[in-house]
């Protein structure tokens, strides 16, 4: 039947013995509350049972759905697509997906669940270990700086001496309050290049009335020249540095870039650099000024930037 349910084994009135029981009272003339002693019901349950019988015939005697004939709060149909629309196009998590849309993210998941959405197949997946989070007070107090091992892989980045044929170099620079970054695609990773990267991003900064205290890097050899030390003195800015083959310390870049793998490098095929290049311009506009972030409690960067800076209260 389509619309019973697996009956427990054991349970006392399985349909063959509903059965028996309405036919005792229907055929043999047995009383309700004979028919109820006899298999050790409630006389009610004898007359549902009867009363189904007589209106559906053998059908009558088998569970029916406990689901609701309508649900006035179920979601939307067109919310549902909008769901599973951003499940596929941003790759976003349940409670993401549930602050763009209006839904509780434990509605968002039971939807991805139902659609088999409910993991991630590809990307970089979290650790068991627990994490433990910080964050600055004041913009440009600290500014995470560089890429790290997890884009491909401890060891597999090709360097300046090997061939670098369909790589290209992410230089990053996210402030650790707002999140707000900058960013820009290279054909190397070299000292001069780093430095000309950061005076770019430093004056990006200001420019938001951002006034940047300390940059933290990885130990990539560009950052321990003696060029890179040389332009962040001369800005007045103190260079720090995260613990060999520890990128948590640097968590928030390491994020952005994973956001980047999943978000823009592997969410569609492009046919050359030119037009995954234009298209990163592109996300990282979407990232800085309409991306809602978690973190900051489903703010974008640049609106929390306006209630942290001076000059920029509403």
């Amino acid at each position: 039947m389509p619309k019973a349910r697996t009956q427990h084994p054991n349970a006392a009135l399985t349909p063959r013995q509903r059965r028996k029981m309405v036919l005792l009272v229907i055929d043999d003339g047995w009383t309700i509350e004979a028919a109820a002693d006899r298999f050790q019901v409630d006389a009610k349950t004898v007359v549902k049972w009867r009363d189904r019988f007589r209106a559906e015939g053998s059908d009558g005697l088998f569970d029916r759905s406990s689901r609701p004939k309508s649900s006035p709060n179920a979601t939307p149909p067109e919310c549902r697509r909008r769901i599973i629309e951003l499940r596929k196009q941003r790759r976003w998590g349940a409670g993401h997906i549930g602050h763009e849309v209006g839904r509780a993210g434990s509605t968002v998941q039971t939807i991805l669940i139902s659609e088999g959405l409910q993991r991630l197949d590809s990307g970089d997946r979290a650790t068991a270990e627990p994490i433990h989070r910080y964050q600055r007070d004041r913009p440009g107090e600290l500014i995470p700086d560089g890429g790290g091992w997890r884009v491909h892989g401890r060891g597999k980045a090709p360097t300046v001496k090997r061939s670098s044929t369909g790589y290209r170099f992410l230089h990053s620079a996210l402030d650790d309050r707002t999140r707000i970054v900058y960013s820009e695609i290279h054909a190397n990773e070299q000292a001069i290049t780093a430095v000309g990267f950061w005076k770019r991003a430093n004056a990006f900064f200001n420019t938001l009335g951002i006034t940047v205290e300390r940059v933290i890097t990885d130990n990539g050899s560009c950052y321990r020249s003696r060029l890179w030390r040389a332009a962040l003195e001369e800005l007045g800015i103190t260079p720090k540095f995260t613990r060999p083959y520890r990128p948590q310390t640097n968590g928030k870049v390491e994020r952005f870039h994973r956001i980047l793998l999943e978000e823009w490098a592997y969410i569609r095929d492009w046919h050359n650099d030119r037009e995954r290049s234009d298209h990163y311009e592109h996300f990282v506009h979407f990232y800085s000024h309409h991306r809602a972030h978690g973190a900051l409690g489903w703010s974008t960067p640049m609106s929390t930037l306006k209630d942290n800076v001076s000059g920029h209260h509403t």
